[in-house]
């Protein structure tokens, strides 16, 4: 692939010239490669993703004739300066939220001891699960995180005493609106 500079001659031009090169325009610049190659039989992966991106297609359509979200997406695209919002909801759809980070040292097992979560998403987290769980597998507790103040960071207020805390397991689970889901586990020491 190569940016084309300076060059009157195929500055704008875009589609295939002869059996071999392809001339495309990304954000105001003429790219010429080769012509792409494609094969008539597909892999059971190449189907499953089709379908998949077909589904996010018709996702990012919804959102976009939907008033708030619609405006969501256009406001965040427009502050990235990248992409078109309905490009950033087909983006938000294909791609789960990530967690970055899950503090646990404020956690001792008592009443309010606070577990933080910094979640990110395309376009937003819409919500945030804690589940608490002893080492053989039994629930302690579990509820959802807020935000408090920074729109990337969700705190967790225990809610059950727990003195044998030692060896459980905080799982942490992170929503958005497309509903994908990820999570991150933690075991205590």
């Amino acid at each position: 692939m190569a940016v084309v500079k300076n060059n009157l001659v195929v500055d704008g031009l875009s589609g295939k010239l002869g059996k071999n090169i392809v001339f495309r325009q990304r954000n105001g610049k003429t790219i010429v490669s080769t012509s792409p190659v494609f094969s008539n039989t597909k892999t059971e992966k190449q189907e499953n993703h089709r379908k998949r991106f077909t589904k996010a297609v018709r996702y990012a359509q919804v959102q976009m004739a939907d008033p708030v979200f619609g405006e969501k997406y256009r406001l965040a695209a427009k502050a990235r300066g990248l992409m078109t919002p309905n490009n950033l909801a087909i983006q938000d759809y294909l791609r789960p939220p990530v967690i970055e980070n899950l503090e646990v040292k404020g956690y001792h097992g008592e009443i309010g001891d606070e577990i933080i979560v910094e979640a990110f998403d395309d376009l937003e987290v819409e919500k945030v699960a804690v589940e608490i769980y002893h080492g053989d597998g039994s629930l302690v507790e579990k509820g959802l995180a807020c935000k408090n103040g920074n729109e990337f960071e969700w705190h967790y207020a225990s809610t059950v005493a727990n003195s044998e805390f030692s060896g459980d397991r905080i799982l942490v689970k992170a929503f958005d609106h497309p509903g994908n889901e990820t999570y991150m586990e933690i075991v205590l020491s």
